[in-house]
This record gives structure tokens, C-alpha cells and sequence, in this order.
């Protein structure tokens, strides 16, 4: 199955309908095939006091401001999400309310969710999601190693453990590799669940170490450059090195698909072999009845009569007809 990638737009669009739907052009453009976005409804989010994660801009006085200001109309939304789909792309976006998730769910948005890692431990807010029978993709960067095992089994009870992607993370941003802790990978995969990476790294060697340790989702934060405005651009790759990641994928989805014996191997190369393997060849003339010694033999490309890796079968042999110089040994040359 070829890898999931979700590539994140966030509210990097800052409130433009226009900037969102060039990004989702330069999602299409890069290989990806589902991009995500955010619905923040700040009357029904956070109180009045929340805080900034990173204060980047002096235009918002409050966090509260900040969702109002980046957040579009309802027909704005339908618009975008047209939009994504005539680019033959998924649209997907995190929902940050009840609220928010009943007006996806209205107009037809989503057909799966994904959940932030604040909200994982929201266990009201899951149990309402479930509820619809989308699949839901569910990042842990916020949540303990408990609280993961107190999810996945109220997901269990549920049965909706079978429509459960837990995504490995790390709540830092950008994250530093030597904090990235990929062998939490390998300890997620215990637990009988989709398994994905939700990086913040900013590089795509974190990315391939994901994909070689079985992920099946990779969720990645995208920005156009690295000077591009907003809190999420160091934790970004570029769309070009979202492109490298897919088309790596892709091969390595390829090798994967074709094993092959040795055996076979082998047999397909015996004309290369024939040019680039060294046979046995007379180093000496030989007369009738004397026997071979290593001394009377030399190795050369291409091998004409016998290999060289049969070298010692012949020592000692005597021969049966009169040796030049220079010929390939030929198993006539000798007797027995």
C-alpha cells in the first residue's frame, strides 16, 4: 500500500482564501495526495486567557483574535474544500471543538478525522467522534504512555480500534533530531493500531527513518520557503523535499514488491558473467602426459572453458594433448 502522506497547511495561510488554495496547488504538485488544514472556532476552543505557543505577530492581540482572524466563512470553507477536491486531492482538517467537527461533518468535508495531540486526552471529544464511524488519525506528542494504552483500549471497547492511526510525536517545534525518539515507532506497533509519523523536524532524513521502520502515515508541515511568514515554518519542509520523500517511497514500495532468489539472480547474469568473471588459461606450453601444476595456470577475463573458482579440481591432472600458451584450459586437455 503506497504511503499515506498528509501534508499540513495548518493556518499558515493566515486567514487568505487565495494563499490556501496556492498551497493546495503545491500539495497536488508534489505527489502528496491529501492536504490538511484547521478549524478553529474560538468561542468554542479556549478561554479569553489562552496563550500563545510562539508569539509571531504583533496584528493579534489575543490568541481568541488570532482564530477569528486566520478562520474562514462557512461558504469560504466549502469553497476551499472544492477546490482541493477538482486538484484530485483529500481534504482533511483538524477540527479544535465539538463544534468545529459537527460543521466539517455538515458539510461533507472530511472522510476521516485527525485529532491533535491536545486533544487526544479529550476523552468526550473522542467519544464523539467516534460516533461517526470515520477513521480517526490521532497524534500522541501531548499524551503519556499510560494515556495512550487508556485510549487505544476505550477505542477497543468501542470497536473502532480497527478505524485507529496513532500517530508518533513529539510536541516540539522545530524538533531537534536528537529529541525525535523514533524507537517509540517500534513500541506503538505493539499495540495492533495504524501506525504513522506526525514530524516537526523540518528534515526529511526523520521522514525516511519513519517510512523504513514501517510507518504507514507521515504527516508533514509544509512551507513554500524557509523565510515564509508564520510559527510553523522552521518546523516545515519544502514542497520539493516533500517530493523527494514520496518518489523515495515510492521506490522503496517497488524493491519491496519484487523479491528475488540468488538462484535467479545468478542465472539471469551468465552473459555478464562470461565477460566479467576470469577463467583458466594455459600460463605455460604442456606436453602429452606431464601433470598440472598451479604454476602452469593463469587467470583472465573473459572465461572461456572453465572458472577460475575451479582452479583446484584440475591440479594434478595429467594431460592428453599438446598445450599452447595463452589457450583457456578446456576439460579435453585432460584425462579423468
Amino acid at each position: 500500500m503506497p504511503l499515506d502522506v498528509i501534508v499540513e497547511i495548518g493556518n499558515s495561510h493566515e486567514g487568505s482564501l487565495g494563499i490556501a488554495k496556492s498551497f493546495v496547488e503545491m500539495v497536488a504538485e508534489t505527489g502528496a495526495k491529501t492536504v490538511k488544514f484547521q478549524m478553529h472556532l474560538a468561542e468554542h476552543e479556549g478561554t479569553k486567557d489562552e496563550p500563545f505557543r510562539k508569539i509571531f505577530s504583533a496584528q493579534d492581540r489575543s490568541r481568541a483574535d488570532y482564530w477569528r482572524r486566520v478562520n474562514f466563512t462557512e461558504d469560504g470553507w466549502r469553497d476551499l474544500i472544492e477546490f482541493t477536491h477538482n486538484q484530485g486531492l483529500e481534504f482533511l482538517c483538524t477540527p479544535f471543538s465539538r463544534e468545529a467537527a459537527d460543521l466539517l461533518l455538515e458539510m461533507n468535508a472530511v472522510n476521516r478525522w485527525k485529532v491533535g495531540s491536545g486533544d487526544a486526552p479529550n476523552i468526550p471529544f473522542l467519544d464523539h467522534l467516534m460516533q461517526t464511524n470515520l477513521p480517526i488519525v490521532l497524534s500522541t506528542g501531548l499524551v503519556s504512555w499510560q494515556e495512550i494504552l487508556k485510549i487505544v483500549d476505550r477505542f477497543e471497547h468501542r470497536n473502532a480500534k480497527d478505524r485507529l492511526t496513532l500517530m508518533h510525536c513529539v510536541s516540539m517545534y522545530p524538533t531537534p533530531l536528537e529529541s525525535s525518539s523514533l524507537n517509540l515507532i517500534d513500541e506503538l506497533k505493539q499495540l495492533d493500531v495504524g501506525i504513522g509519523l506526525s514530524d516537526h523536524s523540518g528534515k526529511i532524513s526523520t521522514a525516511l527513518s519513519g517510512i523504513a521502520k514501517g510507518i504507514k502515515t507521515l504527516e508533514v508541515h509544509m512551507a513554500p520557503h524557509k523565510k515564509f511568514f508564520g510559527p510553523d515554518t522552521t518546523s516545515s519542509l519544502l514542497p520539493d523535499e516533500i517530493g523527494t520523500i514520496i518518489n523515495i517511497s515510492r521506490d522503496w514500495d517497488v524493491l519491496d514488491a519484487h523479491p528475488n532468489s540468488k538462484e535467479l539472480l545468478f542465472n539471469q547474469s551468465e552473459p555478464l558473467r562470461k565477460i566479467f568473471r576470469k577463467g583458466i588459461y594455459w600460463a605455460v606450453d604442456k606436453k602429452v602426459g606431464t601433470q598440472i601444476t598451479f604454476q602452469d595456470l593463469k587467470f583472465l577475463k573473459p572465461e572461456q572453458g572453465l572458472d577460475a573458482i575451479d582452479f583446484e579440481s584440475v591440479l594434478g591432472k595429467s594431460i592428453c594433448r599438446e598445450i599452447s600458451a595463452g589457450y583457456p584450459l578446456l576439460l579435453t586437455d585432460f584425462e579423468g
